[in-house]
């Protein structure tokens, strides 16, 4: 059996997955959504990245949305139950490398709140930033569950480790009308990807498009259940 580990981004929730899973139920597919603490540095939120894959009894795809490419980058590097990585819309970079920018030295932006210790989404701004094309009600509930990421978050964190991606198949997903991670960055990224897939969605299509989300996955899970 395959298991679909999905891993969320920043400010966000496991439960932001809650609609895919829902769809991949439906398929006969097992999924995982591990909570990241996103509280201290990169390898910290890494290493729950690499726990939840040692926990399972079977293979894994394991999808990464927006930041939470970073930490499974760097945890699922050598993982010998990974069978193929899904980054939507997600940091495909080098490991240990949080961002490809470093969020503090950027100008203020009114989207987010920088505190001196945590960053926060201010939540009249989310819904422009991250669920456009999503229904209003399913924006508010995720808006309501967004969580502090702290400014360590943001430190190099120094690793010997290839990044996953160099090891694995990978499927990029560009998502065409994102407001969050300019479209253009992502296709620069999915250039080191084996399979492109274009969504003409947000940067949630997890809200705004579960079921094509859900079929991305699934013919991933297909490849290595035969």
């Amino acid at each position: 059996m395959t298991t679909a580990v999905l891993v969320h981004g920043g400010w966000h929730s496991a439960s932001c997955w809650d609609l895919v899973r829902a769809e991949l139920t439906a398929d006969g597919i097992r999924s995982v959504a591990p909570q990241l603490p996103m509280t201290s540095t990169l390898d910290v939120d890494a290493a729950v990245v690499r726990e939840t894959l040692d926990s399972l009894d079977d293979d894994a795809i394991v999808v990464a949305h927006s930041w939470g490419g970073s930490p499974v980058t760097l945890g699922a590097s050598g993982a010998p139950n990974v069978r193929h990585l899904i980054y939507l819309a997600a940091f495909m970079i080098e490991a240990g490398k949080p961002a490809p920018v470093d969020f503090r030295t950027l100008p203020p932006m009114p989207a987010f709140d920088l505190g001196p210790e945590v960053c926060v989404v201010v939540p009249e701004y989310a819904y422009d930033a991250f669920y456009h094309d999503v229904d209003p009600q399913v924006a508010a509930e995720c808006t309501a569950q967004l969580r502090p990421f702290a400014r360590v978050g943001w430190d190099i964190v120094e690793t010997s480790v290839p990044p996953a991606w160099s090891l694995y198949p990978t499927t990029y997903v560009v998502t065409a009308q994102d407001h969050g991670v300019n479209p253009d960055d992502q296709r620069a990224m999915a250039a080191k990807a084996g399979d492109v897939v274009e969504l003409d969605t947000s940067h949630s299509p997890f809200l705004s498009q579960p079921r094509q989300v859900a079929d991305i996955i699934a013919e991933r899970v297909k490849l290595y259940s035969a």
